[in-house]
């Protein structure tokens, strides 16, 4: 590569948020449909023989989940396929010996949603008394 070529890097960014009662609801009711769309991604993904394994038919799984499924369509269509991406890297991390398969999400798991656009919110820290 040459001096002149950029690289864009991008890095990740974890905001703790000030959201009122309501913001907070609906952002939990994501978390929790992102969680259980991760559980029925393994379920299906574990089911499904090999032959039929795709991204594309995940894909469709996916979005047909997201109209059957009202409780599942809380989750906005990007942040459903930040799901299905992150699932298929832990698949292909396994695959090329770096970690173990992956699991079911309990319950317990650390709730967050992935917004692939975070970049673009431009999410500015308090300074009053040394908060973020």
């Amino acid at each position: 590569m040459s001096g002149s070529a950029s690289v864009k890097r991008r890095f990740g960014h974890r905001a703790r948020l000030a959201l009122s009662r309501d913001q907070a609801a609906a952002l939990d009711a994501q978390a929790h449909a992102a969680r259980a769309l991760w559980n029925l991604l393994h379920d299906w993904w574990t089911m499904t023989p090999r032959c039929r394994r795709s991204l594309k038919a995940a894909d469709s799984a996916i979005r047909q989940a997201r109209t059957d499924i009202d409780w599942l369509a809380i989750l906005p269509a990007q942040a459903a396929q930040a799901v299905l991406r992150t699932y298929v890297r832990a698949w292909t991390n396994c695959w090329e010996g770096r970690a173990g398969e992956p699991n079911f999400n309990r319950y317990r798991t650390v709730m967050s949603v992935d917004i692939p656009q975070g970049c673009d919110l431009h999410v500015s820290g308090c300074t009053a008394a040394g908060a973020w």
